[in-house]
């Protein structure tokens, strides 16, 4: 029930993403140029984040202890399920180690990896012709992204999970920031709005999930773990109205043709 219930909304946000490109289609195979690009970012970010995640949890035991770890594992599976558990965010730990882990395996690793699927994606000629259509090709990948991570999300954990997801669609939300700054860095040509299109989406993505993972932290009995409840709903809450507003903003351009601005060279690069 899970898996169902992550996609409706993830499926309309598409709908309405990509509406303006009835009148004006993608080149032949454009669409799923993003969806491969898509389904390949998320493939590659979460083989780097289990990597990463690997050679932490090899750092905690000590180097030392490697492998003697890997021979227990091979003939206990008690001690493999705990090894493996060590690797979930969904346990206490500092709040500093929590920031600095979600910044690197989501903010960074997830970030680049659906900006430089992106850009290989609209690589070919005519892919991109507006403002309008390098935000509508980001948030495409973004949302095959949000998509298939949310499967997962919602086989994993249930209902609750895949309706809080729904209602805080981040990956759509970060897909939007990026084709804006990146369809404005390919008209104005200035490579700022390049690194504010990877900047904004990684940082937002790296506060919206450090306000997630440190729930974990609250500890009733100790009276001190409110505040990482607080921090919790606030990202929640915070994701869920920024999604709105983009809503608000997507139907807004569409209708007065905002981001319809050419761009000068429509291959997906700034001219000159």
């Amino acid at each position: 029930m899970g898996i169902i219930i992550s996609l409706p909304v993830s499926l309309l946000l598409f709908w309405l993403v990509l509406k303006p490109k009835k009148a004006d289609p993608f080149p032949k195979g454009g669409l799923w140029r993003l969806l491969i690009a898509g389904a390949l970012s998320t493939v590659v970010a979460a083989i780097l984040s289990q990597t990463f995640s690997l050679i932490i949890a090899a750092i905690r035991i000590g180097p030392a202890n490697v492998a003697g770890t890997i021979n227990r594992m091979r003939t206990d599976m008690a001690a493999a399920g705990d090894f493996l558990q060590s690797l979930s965010f969904n346990k206490k730990r500092s709040p500093l180690m929590t920031l600095l882990s979600t910044m690197i395996t989501a903010g960074l690793l997830e970030e680049l990896c659906k900006y430089y699927a992106c850009r290989a994606a609209i690589r070919k000629k005519g892919m991109v012709r507006t403002w309008m259509d390098a935000l509508i090709c980001f948030t495409a990948v973004g949302l095959t992204f949000q998509i298939l991570e949310n499967l997962v999300y919602g086989g994993s954990y249930g209902i609750i999970v895949a309706i809080l997801r729904n209602l805080a669609p981040g990956h759509f939300i970060f897909g939007v920031i990026m084709g804006w700054y990146y369809g404005k860095y390919l008209i104005a040509g200035e490579k700022t709005y390049r690194f504010q299109c990877i900047l904004w989406p990684a940082l937002i993505h790296t506060l919206y999930d450090t306000g997630l993972n440190l729930m974990p932290n609250y500890d009733a009995d100790a009276g001190t773990g409110q505040i990482y409840i607080a921090m919790g709903l606030l990202a929640f809450v915070g994701a869920f109205v920024m999604a709105v507003i983009i809503i608000v903003k997507l139907v807004r351009w569409h209708k007065d043709g905002k981001l319809d601005t050419p761009i000068p060279d429509a291959s997906g690069e700034p001219a000159g």
